[in-house]
C-alpha cells in the first residue's frame, strides 16, 4: 500500500512539473508575441496564420477597435470580391500601418501583376488606393475574441507586473523541484556507496 501510495505521489509531481513547464513556455511564447506584434506592427506567420489587431473604427459593426483577428495567406488569384484583407499601407498617414480592409470590386491581373480596391465599411467611407499583392499580409479568417482581454491586459503595467509575478513564482517552482530532485539522488547515491553493515557473530557457549 506504501508503495502504491508513494508511486501515485511521484507521478503527480511529474505531471505538475510538466504542466507548470508548459505554462511557463506558452506565457513566454504569448507574451514575446504580442510585443513583436507591438513593436513592428507586424506579426510572424506560423502555417500561413498571422495575427493582427483592428486600430480603427472604419469596418465597423463587424469590426471595432481592439478587436484581434487571424488572417490566412493566400495566391493572388484566391482574393475574390467581398473577402476582407489586411494589407500594409505604403502612403502618406497609413505607410507602414495594416490595414483591414474589404475588398469591394473584382481584383484583376495587369502585366503578370494583381491589383484590389479596398474600402471601409462604415458609411461615407472613401476608397482605399489600389492594393497590389505585395502588401496583402492576408485574407481574413475570423475574430479572437477570447485574445482581447488577454491582448489589452498583457500591454498594460498591471499585466507586465503579473506576467513578471508568474514567471518568478513557476522558476521558483522549478529551482525548488530541482534542488529536492538532486538531494534525492544524493541520499539514494549515499545509501548506494555505503559499507554494508556487519554482521553481528554469535559466539557460541561454552558448555
Amino acid at each position: 500500500m506504501g508503495r502504491l501510495l508513494s508511486g501515485y505521489i511521484h507521478m503527480a509531481k511529474k505531471i505538475i512539473n510538466v504542466f507548470f513547464t508548459v505554462l511557463l513556455i506558452v506565457l513566454i511564447v504569448l507574451v514575446v508575441f504580442i510585443f513583436i506584434t507591438r513593436a513592428t506592427g507586424n506579426s510572424p506567420a506560423v502555417f500561413g496564420y498571422r495575427i493582427f489587431r483592428v486600430s480603427s473604427g472604419s469596418m465597423e459593426p463587424e469590426l471595432s477597435i481592439g478587436d484581434v483577428i487571424l488572417v490566412h495567406t493566400v495566391k493572388e488569384d484566391e482574393i475574390a470580391k467581398g473577402d476582407t484583407i489586411t494589407y500594409k499601407g505604403t502612403s502618406g498617414d497609413f505607410k507602414d500601418m495594416m490595414i483591414t480592409h474589404k475588398v469591394v470590386e473584382d481584383p484583376y491581373e495587369e502585366n503578370g501583376a494583381w491589383y484590389y480596391q479596398t474600402q471601409g465599411i462604415v458609411p461615407g467611407s472613401l476608397r482605399d488606393p489600389i492594393v497590389t499583392y505585395d502588401q496583402v499580409q492576408g485574407r481574413f479568417v475570423s475574430k479572437l475574441s477570447f485574445l482581447n482581454s488577454i491582448y489589452t491586459f498583457f500591454l498594460s503595467p498591471a499585466g507586465l507586473i503579473t506576467f513578471i509575478m508568474v514567471i518568478l513564482v513557476l522558476f521558483g517552482y522549478e529551482l525548488i523541484s530541482l534542488i529536492l530532485s538532486y538531494k534525492s539522488i544524493d541520499a539514494k547515491d549515499e545509501d548506494y556507496y555505503a559499507p554494508p553493515a556487519k554482521k553481528k557473530s554469535k559466539k557460541r557457549k561454552k558448555k
